[in-house]
């Protein structure tokens, strides 16, 4: 079946290792754009003269993007010619960077990663068809779907990386040189090898019609009003800021008259009838919990940086521990999926390996932690990770009717950018507040008369005073090297607490996939039922 598929859709001539390694050398780089330069938010700051929570908000901006764009893009896909399509997107994207890399305009920027995500979305859509079609009928949603996630999810433990190497040595406009350059060997490649008149539209041309502009502007402007509520919620103190409570207002008005209009239309743009199958329900709640357990990995990296001093080098080499992991998780997932294990095991070995993780990593900051000691936690971080996106995207997916099949993923889409959003804004918040504890409780304990801290002090002063400072000089570096081991050790107790937390949630959230009664859904169902993501 794969060798009669990719017959019709590349040329006669090339064999299926080059089919293989082309289309990952094409879908790495745009698997990569949506946190390319989340090792770098301080440097993408300073660039655009911008605070750290606008950079963030960038990414989820892309997110939404993709998330709001995704019911309008099937009908380009649907319209166009999948080559000249494929031409036409990639040559937007260049383009777009192009301008990118020539401004200092953070509003272009924004505006530039919402209309980027849409282009990339068709691309990673084509790309989506062309990798289900390289498994057999059978499988190959199941291995589509974990082929796909192990690259888009791998690719970020990988962007760390790029990041270390760009920001250390170039400037922050060169990352949009590279997402170019990176760009064009696949797509050439994937030119050469590409039918001239292939046609991946299941149903040939479908007219350009009835395209419901208005639920898509109503969905993607409470999407970004939601998103900007919660990572700048905190910023402005919340309802006391006219601004966060004027976007509050907004956004609940707009996605009433997004939910209402859907109820209106005959064809809505997100079918609402998912709602009423109770699997789907509780596919969006586990991935809810997904997101919020997986969303603290970047506490970790603060803590390699900080605690460990990993310089960024060294630091994205051991983030790709995380890939392999996702690698193996997403991979050994499929394999029971196809196997028939129950999906209830599944999700108890990815919440499990998650736990896991959570709990070594609590261990890990009990005490000057090593290298070594962050292989195993990264692993099983990128291990959860990759067992539950799959389990838990197929399960949702195939439980509902194939009819509104597309609607199921379109949410699916929006539940992860909104709890992708809400797992950075929860981690800020505990941040804030648990560190304001933290310090209260040292303020009390570092004075004059403590005798550790006036020890810690004298430490500090000979040791300047062996290194050339002056006594007056010395003092004053006391101080600071003094404050600065407070913030560590705050930081440090701040990560302790929020992982034992954490553990504690994913524990319920383990307890309650074993015991909760009348859970029967059986995975052998997948096969007849699975539609396109």
């Amino acid at each position: 079946m794969p060798g009669k598929n990719n017959k019709q859709i590349f040329k006669d001539w090339v064999p299926t290792w080059v089919i293989l390694v082309t289309m990952f050398l094409f879908l790495v780089p745009f698997a990569a754009v949506l946190g390319i330069y989340m090792g770098g938010v301080s440097t993408a700051a300073s660039y655009y003269g911008v605070d750290p929570t606008d950079i963030r908000y960038s990414v989820v901006i892309y997110y939404i993007a993709l998330a709001s764009f995704f019911p309008m893009e099937v009908r380009f896909f649907n319209f166009f010619a999948s080559k000249p399509y494929l031409v036409g997107c990639v040559s937007i994207y260049i383009l777009i960077n192009i301008v990118l890399y020539n401004s200092h305009s953070f509003a272009l920027f924004l505006v530039s990663r919402f209309v980027g995500a849409a282009i990339t979305h068709g691309i990673i859509g084509i790309m989506f068809t062309l990798v289900f079609k390289q498994f057999h009928e059978q499988r190959s949603r199941v291995m589509g779907y974990a082929t796909m996630y192990a690259i888009l999810f791998g690719t970020g433990p990988l962007a760390y990386v790029i990041d270390a190497y760009l920001f250390s040595n170039f400037n922050f406009n060169s990352i949009f040189l590279f997402k170019i350059f990176s760009v064009i060997p696949g797509f050439l490649l994937m030119l050469c090898i590409l039918k001239s008149h292939i046609d991946l539209r299941r149903n040939g041309k479908v007219p350009f019609k009835s395209v419901d502009w208005v639920s898509f502007v109503l969905y993607a402007s409470a999407l970004l009003l939601m998103a900007y509520f919660l990572l700048y919620g905190q910023y402005y103190h919340w309802f006391r800021s006219m601004r966060i409570t004027l976007f509050f207002i907004l956004f609940v008005f707009l996605i009433t008259l997004f939910l209402l209009r859907q109820f209106i239309l005959k064809e809505p743009y997100i079918n609402l009838r998912i709602f009423k199958t109770r699997n789907f329900r509780i596919g969006m709640l586990l991935l809810i919990f997904f997101y919020l357990a997986k969303g603290d990995l970047n506490l970790l990296s603060d803590f390699m940086r900080n605690s460990v001093n990993l310089d960024v080098y060294h630091n994205s080499y051991v983030m790709i521990i995380n890939a392999v992991g996702i690698a193996a998780g997403s991979l050994i997932s499929a394999r029971f999926i196809l196997a028939g294990r129950r999906i209830r095991l599944i999700w108890m070995t990815g919440f499990g390996a998650l736990l896991v993780y959570h709990i070594y990593a609590i261990y890990i900051l009990s005490y000057q932690a090593e290298i070594t000691d962050l292989i195993i936690p990264l692993f099983l971080q990128g291990f959860g990770n990759g067992v539950l996106i799959i389990s838990i995207v197929i399960f949702y997916v195939t439980s509902i009717p194939p009819e509104i099949g597309f609607s199921g993923s379109v949410t699916g889409v929006a539940f992860r950018a909104t709890t992708f959003t809400a797992s950075m804004a929860i981690t800020s918040y505990m941040g804030l507040h648990l560190q304001k504890i933290h310090y209260q409780s040292f303020s009390h304990g570092i004075t004059k008369l403590n005798p550790l801290a006036i020890q810690r002090l004298d430490q500090y002063k000979q040791a300047l005073v062996h290194s050339g400072v002056s006594l007056q000089k010395s003092n004053e570096g006391a101080m600071k090297l003094l404050g600065k081991a407070v913030a560590n050790q705050n930081n440090l107790l701040f990560v302790r607490d929020y992982y034992i937390y954490m553990s504690v949630v994913i524990g319920l959230v383990i307890m309650g996939i074993a015991l909760i009664p009348n859970f029967s859904y059986h995975i052998r169902k997948i096969k007849a039922k699975l539609v396109p993501m």
